[in-house]
C-alpha cells in the first residue's frame, strides 16, 4: 500500500488522494505547485504549506477529560475558515465513523493549527455533537463538543441545559481497591427536583478493553450539559487518531483539500499524555517543562494524584501486576520536566531526522538504541528516538489489526456526512446556546432540541481485539458494547422489574421524584435527574455490574497488557 502511495504521490502529489471527480478537480491547486520533496522515511509527500506535528491536541471526539466544567478562555484571534478535509482512502477494519477536524490554538506560535479528523468507533448509544467557535465581540471562544444519547431506534434525545453544578465536595480518597479487578467510579452532582444532590462514588469491576467514562458536565454558554457515565473503548480500540498539522493558508491556497495520512502511535499517546482542564482537551507529545506547566499543561499521570482521570485509572488497572508502574511514570515525567530524560520529537521532520541520524551511524560504540542525545546537524539535544507518527496502516498493524481501502464514492459520502453534521451542529448550537449580554445564569434546567443528523458508520469487520465471530461479525463495533441503561431488581427472566437509581432500593424514591403511571407488579419509578445510560448508576442491589456483552469481554487482560518501555 505504501508503494502505491509513493507511486501516486510521485505523479500528482498528495492531491491524488483528494480528487472528488471532475467537479472537485477544478477546485484544487495544481499538484506540482503544492508538492514538496518527501520528508518521511516511507516516502510519502507532505504538501507545501503543511507541517505535520508530532504533538498537539487530541481530537475531543477521540478522548475528552471529565475535569470540572468551566468556560474556556476567550482568544483575541479569529480562527480561519475550516479546512476542506477529505477522509483517508483507508480506514480501520471495523464499524467506525469519520469525524471531521477543527482549529485549535497552538500556544508556541500564538496561532491556530488544524486538529485532523479521526476514525472513531462510537460508544454504544452515543452520537457526537461537534464543538464550535463562538464570536464574542472581538474575541472567540471554543464551546466543547459532547456525546449525546441515541435511542435504539436511532432517534437522538433532546439536550437539557442545567445550572452550574457546585464544586465537588472535599471527600477522602477512596483508598486501595477492595479487589484486584475493581476500579473506582467517582461521584457527581445530580439535579433532583429544584437543586443538586451529590451521588457518592463506588467501586465497580473493570473490563479488559473498556474504559469507564464517569458522569460529568460539559460547559456551554447557556448552561451545563450532563453526560451520564458510559463504557467506551480503550484508546487502541477507538479507531485512528491522526496528527495535527500547521497549515499556511497562503501557501496552500483557498482550494486546497487536505487528507490526513500520519497517525499517532498508541504508545506515545499514553507515554506522553497531558491534560489542560481550562481548554477541555487532552494533548500528546512534548509539553514538558515549566513553560507549559505555567500555561495549564499537566501530565495526566501527575494530575491523577489529585483529580480523576478515567484513562489513567484504566492504565493502572492494566498494570496492576506491576506495583512499580505508577511511580515509574511519575519519575519519568519529573525527569523529562527537568531535562534529565529525553523527550519525544515535536514534528514529523524532527522525528525522521533523529531516526535517520541514528540509522545511518555505523561502527560506533556506546550508542543507546533508545535515546539519542547531542544529535548532529543542529537538530536538537535530548530528543528520544521515538516514533510518534507513522502511516495509519502501520499504526493499525502494530495493534494486530488491518485497514481496508475505501472506494472514492465512500470517501466522498463520509466527507459530506461529516460536513452536514458540523454545519448543522454549528447552526443549531448557536441558535440554542446564544445568550444576550447581561443575562443572568440559569437557575433551573431548560430542554431544547438540537437537530443534528446522526452520522452513519462506515462498517466492515470488527476491530482487532473484539474476537467477534459468526454471521454478525463485521457489523458489531460501535453497536454492541457493555450493557447500558437500566438493570433490574426483578425475579426471573423477562420481568422488567423496577428501574432504580444508584444506591436506591425497590419501592423507594428520592426527594423530588415523580412516579410514572404503573401497572401491576412491574411499577417503574422515575427520578427527576439528568438522563443517563450509565449502567453502574442503575445497578442491581447486589452492586454487581451488568453482564458483559456477548463476544466482547473475552479479552484476557494479561494478553492485552502492553509492556511499559520504561520498566
Amino acid at each position: 500500500m505504501l508503494a502505491r502511495f509513493a507511486k501516486v504521490f510521485g505523479v500528482v502529489g498528495l492531491f491524488g488522494l483528494c480528487l472528488l471527480g471532475r467537479e472537485e478537480t477544478r477546485s484544487q491547486e495544481p499538484a506540482a505547485q503544492n508538492a514538496q520533496a518527501p520528508n518521511s522515511s516511507d516516502g510519502a509527500v507532505v504538501p507545501k504549506g503543511l507541517e505535520v506535528q508530532a504533538r498537539g491536541p487530541i481530537h475531543e471526539a477521540f478522548a475528552t477529560p471529565t475535569s470540572d466544567p468551566k468556560p474556556t478562555p476567550p482568544l483575541a484571534k479569529k480562527p480561519p475558515a475550516p479546512v476542506e478535509e477529505m477522509p483517508p482512502e483507508e480506514k480501520p477494519d471495523g464499524d467506525v465513523v469519520w469525524i471531521g477536524g477543527y482549529w485549535a490554538l497552538d500556544d508556541d506560535r500564538n496561532d491556530f493549527l488544524w486538529v485532523s479528523g479521526c476514525w472513531r468507533a462510537k460508544p454504544q448509544g452515543k452520537d457526537w455533537v461537534p464543538g464550535y467557535w463562538r464570536e464574542q465581540g472581538v474575541q472567540w471562544q471554543w464551546v466543547p463538543g459532547f456525546w449525546r444519547n441515541v435511542t435504539e431506534g436511532g432517534n437522538v434525545q433532546d439536550v437539557t441545559y442545567y445550572p452550574e453544578p457546585p464544586a465537588p465536595p472535599n471527600i477522602a480518597a477512596p483508598g486501595n481497591p477492595p479487589a484486584a479487578d475493581m476500579l473506582y467510579v467517582p461521584g457527581y452532582w445530580s439535579w433532583v427536583g429544584d437543586h443538586y444532590v451529590w451521588r457518592a462514588g463506588y467501586w465497580t469491576r473493570a473490563r479488559a478493553g473498556w474504559v469507564y467514562v464517569p458522569s460529568h458536565y460539559r460547559w456551554t454558554p447557556s448552561g451545563y450539559i450532563f453526560v451520564g457515565g458510559y463504557w467506551d473503548y480503550s484508546l487502541s480500540r477507538r479507531g485512528v487518531l491522526y496528527a495535527p498539522v500547521v497549515v499556511d493558508t497562503v501557501v496552500v491556497g483557498p482550494r486546497f483539500v487536505y487528507t490526513p495520512y500520519y497517525a499517532v502511535t498508541d504508545t506515545i499517546v499514553l507515554d506522553a499524555f497531558f491534560i489542560r482542564p481550562a481548554y477541555h482537551h487532552y494533548y500528546f507529545g512534548d509539553y514538558y517543562g515549566p513553560r507549559y506547566s505555567s500555561i495549564g499543561f499537566e501530565s495526566t499521570i501527575v494530575y491523577s494524584r489529585r483529580g480523576y482521570d478515567s484513562l489513567v485509572v484504566y492504565q493502572r488497572w492494566e498494570y496492576r501486576d506491576n506495583p512499580r508502574w505508577y511511580d515509574t511514570q511519575i519519575n519519568l515525567v519529573i525527569a523529562r520536566d527537568s531535562g534529565r530524560a529525553p523527550v519525544p520529537p515535536r514534528t514529523l521532520v524532527q522525528q525522521n531526522t533523529v531516526i535517520n541520524n541514528v540509522t545511518n551511524v555505523t561502527n560506533v560504540t556506546n550508542v543507546n538504541n533508545t535515546n539519542v542525545t547531542n544529535v548532529s546537524n543542529n537538530v536538537t539535544n535530548n530528543v528520544s528516538k521515538t516514533q510518534v507518527l507513522a502511516p495509519a496502516k502501520s499504526v493499525v498493524a502494530a495493534r494486530g489489526g488491518k485497514t481496508v481501502t475505501l472506494a472514492q464514492a465512500d470517501r466522498v459520502q463520509a466527507k459530506q456526512a461529516t460536513q452536514a453534521v458540523q454545519h448543522a451542529a454549528l447552526s443549531e448550537r448557536i441558535k440554542t446556546e446564544t445568550v444576550a449580554p447581561g443575562t443572568p445564569p440559569p437557575t433551573k434546567p431548560r430542554t431544547a432540541a438540537i437537530n443534528v443528523p446522526t452520522q452513519p458508520n462506515n462498517s466492515a469487520a470488527a476491530l482487532p481485539g473484539n474476537n467477534t465471530k459468526g454471521s454478525n461479525a463485521g457489523n458489531t463495533l460501535g453497536k454492541t458494547g457493555p450493557t447500558s441503561g437500566t438493570t433490574t431488581n426483578a425475579a426471573g427472566p423477562g420481568n422488567p422489574g423496577t428501574s432504580l437509581p444508584h444506591g436506591q432500593d425497590a419501592g423507594k424514591t428520592a426527594a423530588g421524584s415523580d412516579p410514572t403511571k404503573t401497572k401491576g407488579a412491574n411499577a417503574t419509578t422515575t427520578i427527576t435527574r439528568p438522563a443517563t445510560t450509565n449502567p453502574e448508576l442503575n445497578r442491581s442491589k447486589t452492586g454487581s455490574p451488568p453482564p458483559p456483552p456477548a463476544n466482547r469481554d473475552r479479552d484476557k487482560s494479561k494478553d492485552d497488557k502492553k509492556k511499559s518501555p520504561n520498566n
